[in-house]
């Protein structure tokens, strides 16, 4: 091979070395697919239950939150006791029992009920005696003045006469009329004696007495059984009326900021975890006192149900409405994980969006969203991991789709059309190279010698070696 042409396979080598290599590998777009839309139909929607809610926009509020109790509100207690002495017949309420107002609590018996009734009677007999006089002494004095009044008119009689008739009139009848007075109050003896006790109840002439429940509410206590003396003022009964209750808490002079009259409290009892009772402070205490260093404020709560009971351990929040922005605030639920950044998907037709957020404060199961949402998209709140496990199976490929992207490897064009170039040349120059060699001058000087066969090269080899 000349020198040149070694010269020309020299440089086309380093040329082809000085060429960038051909890569067979797939070349994979780089994208995110967690963060990727998830395309979901309709129908496909609704079988896999996905529901889908405007973000709220809600005032923020700041809480306090204290320890509270809760108590029986005092006006709505009431105490029976015995109004006289005597003894219980019947007990008809029994403790816990709920009774409305007007319903018989018990019966009793009282001698001094009968005593007083057999005065009473007496009294009205007596009465009944003079105001029967009074009425006969009426009627004559009547009949006399009607006579003076004819003899007056008729010039008979005196001036001095007439008149004397009218005024014994006058006092006949004033006399009738305390009579009746007096027996009316006889009569009324016992009624009068019963309404000085000052309760409800109601009194026979045989001494019987029925009390009544002052109050709706529950019996608490059951102080006495039937057949037991009593003396008179003795409790018999308490009944409490808890459908408002108290919810006491302590606040320390340090929170004073957090509390004023008519604020709204939120009251949570570990017996309803998932009630929520509502109220305002009707009350704060003026002093603080100077062991604790706390000072009470009261709340009065709806208690329909009697779910709160007095000296129930409870939870106040104390709530601050502030002039503040309003804040989005999304179900609990609505939040997810993706690639360990809080997410909530936004729906866009039949695409869903995960959306990164950055959130806040927890109000009654809804999370404030401080960052990442504008206030009126549409977002998912239920089914949101079955969205993003959805969404997560269609980012991965298939195990055979991923074993054929590993085997199968693509040329660039640029590629496929430098090794064609490349072997042309190669194939050129080897034709060139075999053409120009062969034998040089100084071989074409030398005769050829003949070519001998294989066969008679080794005979002579033989026949030299047998010599």
């Amino acid at each position: 091979m000349s020198a040149r042409l070694r010269t020309i396979l020299f440089i086309l080598v380093v040329l082809m070395m000085a060429a960038p290599i051909p890569s067979f590998a797939e070349e994979t777009e780089k994208r995110d697919d967690a963060f990727a839309p998830v395309r979901v139909p309709d129908d496909v929607q609704k079988a896999i239950g996905i529901k889908v809610e405007s973000v709220r926009s809600l005032t923020p509020v700041s809480r306090k939150q204290v320890n509270g109790l809760v108590e029986a509100i005092p006006a709505n207690t009431a105490a029976v006791n015995a109004p006289l002495s005597g003894r219980v017949l019947t007990l008809i309420a029994q403790k816990g029992q709920h009774v409305n107002k007007g319903d018989v609590l018990l019966t009793m018996d009282s001698p001094e009920i009968r005593q007083l009734a057999v005065e009473s009677q007496r009294l009205v007999a007596q009465n009944k005696a003079a105001e029967e006089q009074a009425l006969a002494k009426v009627e004559l004095a009547r009949r006399n003045f009607e006579r003076e009044k004819t003899l007056f008119g008729l010039k008979i009689s005196s001036t001095k006469d007439y008149q004397t008739a009218e005024a014994d009139l006058r006092q006949a009848e004033a006399e009738l009329q305390t009579a009746r007075s007096q027996t009316r109050l006889s009569a009324a003896m016992l009624t009068n004696r019963l309404d000085q006790l000052g309760q409800s109840m109601r009194a026979t002439a045989q001494g019987r007495i029925t009390l009544y429940a002052p109050i709706s509410g529950i019996v608490l206590d059951q102080l006495v059984t039937p057949g037991e003396a009593v003396e008179p003022a003795k409790p018999l009964y308490k009944l409490i009326n808890i459908t408002k209750v108290w919810v006491t808490a302590q606040i320390y002079e340090k929170d004073l900021q957090f509390v004023r009259l008519g604020q709204k409290i939120e009251v949570h009892a570990s017996a309803y975890p998932n009630r929520i009772f509502g109220g305002a402070l009707i009350n704060i205490d003026p002093v603080v006192d100077p062991t604790s260093r706390t000072l009470a404020v009261r709340a009065t709560i709806e208690n329909p149900d009697f779910l709160l009971k007095p000296q129930m351990f409870v939870t106040v929040d104390l709530i601050d409405k502030t002039p503040q922005q309003l804040g989005y605030f999304v179900p609990a639920e609505a939040i997810v994980s993706v690639q360990g950044k809080q997410s909530v998907f936004v729906k866009h037709g039949e695409e869903f969006v995960p959306v990164e957020v950055e959130v806040g404060e927890t109000k009654d199961n809804l999370v404030r969203v401080n960052i990442g949402l504008k206030g009126d998209e549409l977002i998912v709140t239920q089914r949101a991991y079955q969205l993003m496990a959805q969404g997560a199976k269609g980012a991965i490929p298939a195990e055979e789709e991923e074993g054929e992207k590993k085997t199968t490897s693509t040329i660039k064009p640029e590629y496929i059309l430098f090794l064609t170039i490349g072997g042309v040349i190669f194939l050129l120059l080897g034709f060139l190279a075999g053409k120009k060699s062969g034998r040089t001058p100084k071989d074409r000087s030398q005769p050829a010698q003949p070519v001998t066969s294989a066969k008679a090269t080794s005979a002579d080899v033989k026949g030299n070696h047998d010599q």
